[in-house]
């Protein structure tokens, strides 16, 4: 096994086509000393890769006689392979293990594929197969590693192990439930083990991971929850069964519930405060336009000057998520970005029988905009979505806190943010929402909800905040107007003031 050597001489883009990062050994020789303590005669890794699950099931010198079967679609990868011809009870069959037929295994262990499936270019044969094997419908934005998932629990013998690694962000998706359900309905989950610092271990992850422990006995046993923190940490465990922090009953982790906020929950010092409820009672978070082709919709002054556009048919907007630096935003910061030459404006298209519009409509299509996935489902294809102005914009990706602003403005927001638009309950209840959420007791419970996807990046889809908690009404009520109002105007000149502030106010009504 070359690893090194693959690394170095292979494109981090072709590493990424095929959703490929490796495994530690010692994350590695957990999970085969985990998979084999019921001596397993068959074993299955699923994805190959340079064999570090193999190596290490042959360094426990395991005292009967075993085979191990693999699957490994790269042909590069296997070319850095040392010497497998010279092992009798290994099988490496060079093809996607999504399209083998069905067999049963009594151990199998697998670091999966990392990609959406959509970016699979034969998922329209693939998908119907696999759903017919494992009698079960499966969701066309499903990632790859989850499906992986799937068909190798339809392949573990009775009384099985299987040891898999999986981004964490599986934990809250819809395409993750059908998952979640088999695991809980079928008792096979028994351990999943976190990595609070993945980076330490996992250098190459593009996303925080977890393992999932799962053994196919049947019996219905509380889920045990470790969370390991760095790489002397995993030196010093002996046995993983024995290695928790804490312990979930089924009930406690229903499938239709997001199981991220659930676990973190247990690992965190913040709690969910008395009282509290969703934020979806105040309002809806939604995302921004998608218009599927930024760098066509985004303009500045100037490419509109230049282009002869009318103020008709374009409307501000903000376009990119750096064009916001303060968490207040006010016409003031428009009329700056607007003299910076920024795209702060967004095509919005009224007057079609205008020659400057029909002039850039035609060159947008000789680029082939009109044939983006996006662009080609709409009618006609450079139709802007509708949005009205949100009071409060909230980053999609962040990096430590979370990008909250208040906008004072009428611009609409792309996707870079989503934009909260508050109900009959929540309009009187902006100001004190955005002081809320720039809290740091509100930042900690609003990340209970994230995707995280490696090296600190977090993400948040609108559900994911409609589903975070905030104060009551009455909690709400009892905040003080006038610090409030003090709050936003410090807001304007000192953030890290205004947030000691907030934190004092927040104190208080919880």
């Amino acid at each position: 096994m070359r690893q090194s050597d693959y690394i170095l001489e292979t494109p981090i883009n072709y590493r990424k086509d095929y959703g490929q990062f490796f495994t530690p050994s010692l994350v590695a020789s957990i999970m085969a000393k985990w998979v084999t303590e019921n001596k397993p005669r068959k074993i299955l890794d699923p994805a190959f890769g340079l064999g570090i699950f193999y190596q290490e099931i042959r360094q426990l010198n395991l005292a009967y006689q075993w085979h191990f079967t693999a699957y490994e679609i790269d042909n590069n990868i296997l070319s850095y392979l040392d010497s497998i011809e010279n092992h009798n009870n290994l099988i490496i069959f060079n093809q996607d293990y999504l399209v083998s037929d069905i067999n049963y295994y009594d151990a199998i262990i697998c670091n999966p594929p990392y990609m959406r499936f959509q970016k699979f270019i034969n998922r329209h044969e693939i998908l119907p197969k696999i759903e017919q094997q494992i009698c079960k419908k499966l969701g066309g934005y499903s990632n790859i590693a989850s499906i992986f998932l799937i068909k190798a629990l339809q392949e573990l013998k009775s009384n099985g192990r299987l040891a898999f690694i999986l981004p964490f962000e599986f934990f809250n998706t819809g395409y993750g439930k059908e998952i979640k359900k088999m695991l809980i309905e079928k008792h096979l989950l028994k351990q999943i083990i976190i990595f609070a610092n993945e980076k330490d271990i996992f250098p190459d992850a593009t996303t925080t991971i977890c393992i999932l422990l799962c053994q196919n006995d049947h019996l219905k046993q509380d889920i045990k929850i470790t969370n390991i923190n760095n790489t002397q940490e995993i030196k010093e465990i002996s046995n993983i069964s024995d290695y928790y922090h804490h312990q979930l009953n089924h009930t406690q982790l229903p499938p239709q519930k997001k199981w991220t906020p659930i676990i973190l929950s247990l690992l965190s010092e913040q709690k969910l405060p008395e009282g509290f409820c969703k934020l979806s009672e105040y309002g809806t978070f939604k995302r921004g336009i998608a218009t599927g082709a930024n760098d066509f919709f985004a303009l500045n002054k100037s490419k509109i000057e230049q282009l002869q556009l009318n103020d008709n048919n374009v409307c501000l907007c903000i376009t990119k998520s750096n064009l916001i630096k303060k968490a207040i935003f006010t016409d003031k910061d428009i009329e700056l970005l607007i003299k910076q030459d920024k795209p702060i404006y967004c095509l919005n298209i009224k007057e079609t029988n205008n020659q400057a519009i029909l002039n850039y409509l035609k060159l947008g299509e000789e680029k082939g905009y009109h044939e983006r996935y996006l662009t080609k489902n709409r009618q006609p294809w450079y139709k802007l979505e509708k949005r009205e102005p949100a009071p409060i914009l909230f980053g999609v990706f962040n990096r430590g806190r979370l990008k909250v602003i208040r906008n004072f403005t009428n611009i609409i927001n792309f996707t870079c943010y989503h934009g909260f638009y508050p109900n009959l309950f929540g309009n009187n209840l902006i100001d004190k929402l955005f002081i809320y959420l720039i809290s740091d007791i509100g930042q900690d419970i609003i990340k209970m909800n994230k995707r995280s996807y490696g090296n600190n990046l977090d993400k948040f889809e609108p559900g994911d905040l409609n589903d975070s908690y905030c104060p009551n009404i009455e909690q709400f009520n009892a905040m003080n107007q006038q610090k409030v109002n003090e709050i936003i105007e410090i807001v304007k000149r000192d953030e890290k003031e205004a947030i000691l502030m907030s934190n004092k106010l927040i104190k208080k009504i919880i």
